[in-house]
């Protein structure tokens, strides 16, 4: 047993020293940007959207002026003939932020719908969304 003990002191010290050796906390002020601090979409906030389908785009409205930006990656079914769009649940989270994946589907083609990826690109400024075309606009 006074063998076992040893090691166990040895490896405790051990841990200190390494422990000694680690990088001080960075500068919260220099952190990357928190999700608090992103720009955020809720799901449930969505009051309109628009689809340009010549790159893949979609535009979301959410309470508000709030416009967000999402690009669609691959090909999505229903994009060009949308009657309705939803966000595909993902687990529980009900907050989208900029630079986050989703799944978005689009209703109002032909059935079954399935699911599309999304990024969420940005948050529109106000001058991004009156730039926008009218049928861009949602």
């Amino acid at each position: 047993m006074p063998r076992l003990s040893s090691c166990l002191l040895t490896l405790a010290a051990g841990l200190a020293a390494l422990a000694g050796c680690a990088a001080p906390p960075s500068n919260p002020a220099a952190a990357p940007t928190s999700t608090a601090e992103r720009q955020c979409l809720f799901q449930n906030d969505v009051e309109s959207f628009r689809v340009r389908s010549s790159d893949q785009t979609v535009f979301v409205r959410g309470i508000g002026k709030a416009v967000f930006e999402l690009q669609v990656s691959g090909a999505c079914r229903d994009m060009d003939h949308a009657m309705g769009m939803a966000f595909w649940p993902q687990r529980g989270l009900d907050r989208l932020c900029t630079g986050d994946t989703t799944q978005i589907m689009f209703s109002g083609g032909t059935p079954p719908a399935t699911p599309c990826r999304a990024r969420i690109v940005k948050k529109l400024s106000e001058a991004e969304i009156a730039a926008l075309p009218d049928r861009d606009r949602p």
